[in-house]
Order: structure tokens, then C-alpha cells, then sequence
């Protein structure tokens, strides 16, 4: 009988193979892109049936779903046929709780994830890693492609539709008669804001792209009226008369330099009767993306504490004045602008 080596049982093997696979991520990964679990559907389907459809090898298609049937994510219906299972149904773009475009490889995300080579430069240094890989920073590479463009901009939405309701429900948005979204996407936060608070009225900042697709989605929800868009950066000066500035998962993507001076440029919009609301989740803190500290990091950027945002507020001329946590882990933290 040969001895097991010390410190070595099989709890401890299991948990390192979890912690160093690779193979299994990125195989969840290749069946969102291909819409596998799209194309099963309800019912069942064949493997060469699947291959046509999302234009892949019959062969590879059935021994990617052999393995992720074999990690539960698929589940075998006869010979070379497969349903969906719970898991597999979170790679369904029509799921409510939709993991789709975070996984699509050709996505939003997809870029980031491939990005992550540069992970040991990046905590190495301390430094912005990603255009290392790619050669240039990400949110300007994300700019040179308009699909992964705007598959980001409808990643960033579904993380909104997660987390709207408790946004709705932490603060009291009847005080506010103007919320001027800095660097709001497609306009799904503000949408909701603006449904949800008949009194409100509202203005998107945000690049060009983003602004075109935020028009549309302002339209479709009834609520144009109330909206107005601004394209620009939120790094220049940005347009005033609100008496609320939200940013909204967006300081985390730069080191402090860059998130005060995004805060500084709403604190100078907002003036000495405004408010400026950072929305992000807390480092620390039990949140609803654990890893997304580590993305940050490969950014230059970072998760913070409720005493960084402090401090980080005190640097743009803003003083905390309450934080209102979620459930999810997101916290609006609420700055007054420094006399």
C-alpha cells in the first residue's frame, strides 16, 4: 500500500484541480460563443444538428459537450444527443439571469478574458497590463470594434437589470429632480431611473457609440422625453444643471489618479447645491463578482474600501456623506461637493 504524501488528501487534490483548471473555463466559454445551449433549447438535440447550426466541427461539438456534460454544465439524452440543465440554461441569452455576455468570447468580455495573459505583469508592476497583450489600453481597443463595442455595452446593461431593483430601493430618488449618469453606456441605468421616477429627468454622458444606442433605448422605454444625451469623455468638463452625478462601475477601472479626476470633473458640474454618487461594489465586502478586483488590477484599476472612496472623494473636493448598501454587494456611496 503506498502512503499518501503528507499534506496531500484527497479534498486538497480536488480543490487544487478547481483552483488551476483552465481547460473547463474556457470550454464554458467556446459553448456560450457558439450558442450551444441557445440552439438545445427546451428539448433535446443531436451533435451534428448543433455543429450546423453555430457552423463548428461535429466531432469537437461533441467532445466539447462530453466534457461539459461530465462538470454537469450539459447533460447526455441518448447517443450523441444533450439537454440543457440548469447550469447550461444561464448560457441562454433569453435567461433573466443570462451569463451570455460575459462568457462570449467574441464579446464584450471575451477580449478581456484573453487579456488576462498579462495578469503577472500586471501585479507585478502595479501598472495598466492589458495593452501589453493587445496594444493599447482596453477601453479604446474595445472602441476600434463595433460588435465587441456594443457587446459590452449589452453586458453592462444586463449587470444593470441584476442590480437595478436595489439601486431603486437604497436611495431615496424622489429627492432628485436631475441625474446626469457620467459615463453611463446604453442608457440602461437611466432608463430604469427614469421609469421607475416619473419626476426625474436625466442626461448620459458617454462616447459617441454608446450615446447612439442609449437614444434608441430611451425611445423604446417611453421615456425620450425626459432624456437627453451628451457625448464626450467623462475626463473633460461635464455638462451642469443636475443636481445629482452618478458614476456607476466606472471608477474602479482606473488607479487613483484617474478615478479623482473623473470625480473632480462631477464635483465641478455638480457644485456647491449638488451630489455625486458613486455606485460600485465594496473591496472586502461579500459581492456579487468576486473576481472582479483581479480584471481591475489588469486595468490599472482596483476595487476599493469605503476609507479609500474617502479619501478618493477628499482628492476631487467631496466629502462622504452616507453609503447605502444592496444585497448584491453594491454600495452607492453619496459625496457632497466641498465648498
Amino acid at each position: 500500500m503506498s502512503a499518501t504524501p503528507a499534506g496531500t488528501t484527497p479534498d486538497i487534490d480536488e480543490k487544487i484541480g478547481v483552483l488551476t483548471d483552465l481547460v473547463t473555463p474556457w470550454a464554458v466559454r467556446v459553448a456560450a460563443t457558439l450558442m450551444l445551449a441557445d440552439h438545445i433549447g427546451d428539448g433535446t438535440a443531436a451533435v451534428e444538428d448543433l455543429a450546423k447550426q453555430c457552423g463548428a466541427d461535429p466531432d469537437a461539438v461533441g467532445r466539447l459537450l462530453e466534457h461539459l456534460a461530465s462538470q454537469g454544465m450539459f447533460a447526455p439524452d441518448g447517443p450523441g444527443r444533450y439537454r440543457n440543465t440548469q447550469l447550461s440554461d444561464r448560457l441562454r441569452r433569453d435567461h433573466p439571469m443570462t451569463m451570455y455576455p460575459w462568457l462570449d468570447i467574441e464579446g464584450g468580455m471575451g477580449q478581456y478574458d484573453r487579456g488576462l495573459s498579462a495578469l503577472l505583469l500586471a501585479v507585478r508592476t502595479g501598472k495598466e497590463a492589458y495593452s501589453s497583450t493587445f496594444g493599447r489600453p482596453f477601453f479604446e481597443d474595445l472602441n476600434t470594434d463595433a460588435r465587441r463595442g456594443a457587446a459590452y455595452d449589452e453586458l453592462m446593461a444586463t449587470v444593470t437589470a441584476w442590480t437595478l431593483p436595489e439601486i431603486l430601493q437604497a436611495y431615496d430618488w424622489s429627492r432628485v429632480q436631475h441625474v446626469t449618469d457620467v459615463a453611463g453606456g446604453s442608457g440602461a441605468l437611466l432608463t430604469g431611473l427614469l421609469q421607475a421616477h416619473p419626476q426625474l429627468r436625466g442626461t448620459l454622458v458617454d462616447d459617441p457609440r454608446a450615446v447612439r444606442t442609449a437614444t434608441g433605448r430611451f425611445t423604446a422605454a417611453g421615456v425620450a422625453d425626459r432624456a437627453t444625451v451628451h457625448p464626450g469623455s467623462m475626463f473633460d468638463p461635464l455638462p451642469g444643471g443636475a443636481d445629482l452625478y452618478i458614476v456607476k462601475s466606472t471608477v474602479m477601472g482606473w488607479g487613483d489618479g484617474g478615478g479623482a479626476a473623473i470625480l473632480r470633473r462631477c464635483a465641478e458640474a455638480a457644485g456647491p447645491q449638488g451630489r455625486v454618487m458613486v455606485a460600485e461594489f465594496l473591496r472586502g465586502a461579500p459581492r456579487l463578482v468576486p473576481s472582479l478586483d483581479l480584471y481591475m488590477t489588469l486595468l490599472g484599476g482596483k476595487e476599493r474600501t469605503e476609507e479609500e472612496f474617502r479619501t478618493l472623494g477628499a482628492a476631487a473636493g467631496l466629502t462622504l456623506l452616507a453609503t447605502h448598501p444592496t444585497p448584491s454587494g453594491y454600495c452607492l456611496l453619496e459625496f457632497t461637493v466641498d465648498a
